[in-house]
C-alpha cells in the first residue's frame, strides 16, 4: 500500500472514512490523497445554503490534522463513484477507501450507492469503513 485515495463529502460519516484512510497511510508510510467530488446539483446549496459544505475549508485542514502523513487534496466535480475510479486510475492509486454510508437494507444491493459503484468499477483494492456509528 503506497497510495490511498479516500472520497469525502465532509460529512461525519465521510470524516470517520478520512481517519482510517490516514490510520493506514501513516501505518503503511504511503501517501494519502483526500477527494472531494462535488455533485452536479447540491440540494442544500438551494434549499438551505448554510448546510452546505464548505470542502475548501475542510481540504485546507488535512495537512494539520494529520501531521507526519504525506497528504494531497483534490477538488473535481461529477458523479461520486465514478470520479473517485477515475482520479484512482489517474493517480495510480492501489488502495481506495470509501465509508458505507448510504448502505442500508433496502439499498444495498443496488449500484446507485457510493461504495457499492466504487466496489464494482475500482481500477484496484476498496477499502470500506464502517461509518454507521456517524450517522
Amino acid at each position: 500500500m503506497q497510495k490511498i485515495l479516500v472520497g469525502t463529502d465532509t460529512s461525519a460519516s465521510a470524516d470517520l472514512a478520512v481517519q482510517t484512510a490516514a490510520g493506514l497511510a501513516r501505518a503503511h508510510d504511503a501517501d494519502l490523497l483526500v477527494l472531494y467530488v462535488k455533485p452536479p446539483l447540491d440540494a442544500r446549496e438551494v434549499f438551505d445554503p448554510n448546510k452546505a459544505p464548505d470542502p475548501n475549508a475542510y481540504l485546507d485542514r488535512m495537512g494539520s490534522r494529520f501531521p507526519g502523513i504525506r497528504v494531497r487534496t483534490r477538488q473535481a466535480p461529477g458523479n461520486a463513484a465514478e470520479t473517485i475510479c477515475e482520479v484512482a486510475e489517474d493517480e495510480g492509486i492501489d488502495t481506495i477507501v470509501v465509508g458505507n454510508r448510504g448502505v442500508n437494507e433496502r439499498r444495498r444491493w443496488k449500484l446507485r450507492s457510493v461504495p457499492n459503484a466504487v466496489v464494482q468499477h475500482a481500477p484496484c483494492s476498496v477499502f470500506i469503513v464502517d461509518t454507521r456509528s456517524a450517522q
